[in-house]
């Protein structure tokens, strides 16, 4: 059995070994699925019996109330049934949180049971031709009409289109320049299959989801009902984004007990495949191999489990949740490789299902949000945090005579605030760092002065050619270093010079 975290409950350790024991009873069934090229329909509408559908729905609404962690715990293990795992995250993708977050209590009491029972999939519908990653640009439009919407246009890359019944779209509401500069001209509403107008156009077969359909839905003239729209007016931006850190995490756990069956694949393989008159299980590049993907494993897991406890304490962990998207796929797509490698030529066969696991890596660097969007989003939110942008100055240390990383005070403070000491601060650091510009800041606490002041004298030096400015947009001050001209002026030329005790004095010139 998979290992149980200690802030488990105990109704979600029970749940994690049921469902686990469902899976293995089931894993079979969805293979034979996945070589009919069929959508499991039937597995599909087990796990809805089990009530599995409603890990993340309150019990006052037919769910398990298991929160982000048993959602997690069922994606898992559900992730290992082929296509049925995918579909669960889509359906819990379409809506779920957005429901939960946004919706009346009338909507909660008309859409959240459904959900729970899994009588009807759901899926998210936020790409388009105009709007992939750059989700604000939907073109997609709801023009209102009385007490309903009519909706115009497509979305396409829709995992589930055709077998769900539930699609939680976003569309355009309002072409006021103002409002999309706010975030303010999307809205949100859950459309139905049979719908007058709404159809499924494609299916795109992929490089994986094998027996999972993936399609675009055309929306012509389709009225919807207004008691169908999720949240105010304007509000979808702020609705889509409500969800993000939950469908992050949960796209990536779905990727989790893979792993697992990856590890437990090649160590079945390896024992009974004979090369040089030994089993390849003792071969010290293929340990190695099985070594990385057993890393991955555990890292991806509990860092998975990780984000989903700081969901469930009621945190927002955006940082967290996009590494845990971010690395469980780059994982899976990783140990598809190696386990490929390991096995060789049958890695490569259909029989075996690492090829098919090394697609389906690919495939979750790209849905629910692409690697390169997770690494944007953890740049940019961690540059927010004084944790990792505290500066780490260098100094230049007399004991040692070299430039060291230091919290003490510049040697240029509290000297007089001038031009020709401001000069000085500048190139000095030159000698400490040579590559590096200042910032204002950096500046004045070396000297001890205010921005204005700094940015004064800086300009000054500007204007004599003593230093170079690097300006932001607007033409503000960012950085600035000193010219060649700026360092002849502040110091002798000796100043600068660094020499390792070994350096011999006769090759010195």
């Amino acid at each position: 059995m998979s290992e149980p975290y200690f802030w488990w409950t105990d109704k979600q350790k029970s749940v994690a070994r049921e469902v686990e024991q469902f899976v293995e009873e089931n894993f079979e069934a969805a293979e034979e699925y996945f070589w009919k090229k069929e959508f499991p329909w039937p597995l599909v509408r087990k796990v809805a019996d089990t009530g599995y559908f409603g890990a993340g729905i309150p019990e006052e609404y037919g769910g398990l109330e298991l929160g982000a962690t048993g959602c997690c715990i069922v994606a898992e293990q559900l992730g290992r049934l082929y296509a049925v795992g995918h579909v669960f995250v889509v359906s819990m993708l379409a809506g779920l949180e957005q429901i939960l977050r946004y919706a009346s209590e009338e909507q909660k009491q008309e859409w959240l049971p459904k959900l729970a029972k899994g009588e009807e999939l759901g899926a998210v519908c936020i790409t388009e031709p105009f709007a992939g990653s750059d989700a604000a640009n939907v073109l997609t439009t709801a023009e209102r009409d009385g007490d309903e919407w009519i909706i115009n246009g497509k979305k396409r890359y829709i995992t589930g289109a055709g077998v769900s019944s539930r699609y939680f779209i976003y569309a355009k509401t309002s072409e006021e320049s103002s409002d999309r500069k706010e975030y303010s001209h999307l809205t949100s509403f859950i459309l139905e299959r049979g719908m007058p107008g709404f159809s499924l156009e494609r299916i795109n077969p992929l490089i994986g989801f094998d027996n999972v359909p993936n399609g675009y839905l055309s929306f012509k003239d389709v009225r919807v009902p207004d008691k169908n729209r999720i949240g105010p007016v304007g509000k979808g931006w702020n609705v889509m984004m409500a969800g993000l850190n939950f469908e992050r995490l949960i796209a990536g756990a779905v990727f989790v007990g893979v792993l697992k069956d990856i590890i437990r694949i090649l160590y079945h393989y390896t024992k009974r495949r004979i090369q040089f008159n030994r089993p390849t299980n003792r071969f010290q590049g293929n340990q190695d191999q099985i070594a990385d993907i057993i890393s991955m494993y555990r890292m991806g897991r509990v860092f998975t489990y990780h984000c989903a406890k700081q969901l469930d304490d009621g945190k927002e962990p955006m940082i967290d949740s996009a590494i845990a998207k971010m690395i469980v796929s780059e994982y899976v797509r990783k140990a598809g490789t190696k386990a490929i490698q390991v096995m060789g030529g049958d890695g490569l066969t259909k029989f075996y299902p690492v090829e098919r696991i090394l697609r389906e890596g690919k495939v979750g660097e790209i849905v629910a949000g692409t690697t390169d969007v997770q690494k944007m989003i953890i740049y940019r939110f961690s540059s927010m945090l004084p944790e990792y942008t505290k500066p780490m100055r260098m100094r230049w240390n007399e004991k040692v005579n070299a430039p060291i990383i230091s919290d003490s005070e510049s040697q240029f403070k509290g000297m007089e605030v001038n031009v020709e000491n401001i000069l000085k601060v500048i190139a000095h650091d030159y000698k400490v760092n040579p590559g590096l510009y200042m910032t204002i800041d950096d500046i004045r606490e070396d000297i001890g002065t205010s921005r204005s002041k700094t940015r004064t004298i800086v300009e000054k030096l500007e204007e004599q050619g003593l230093v170079v400015i690097h300006r932001g947009r607007g033409g503000t001050i960012e950085l600035i270093k000193a010219t060649y001209k700026g360092l002849q002026q502040a110091f002798p030329e000796d100043y600068y010079r660094w020499y390792p005790d070994w350096y011999a004095e006769s090759d010195k010139f």
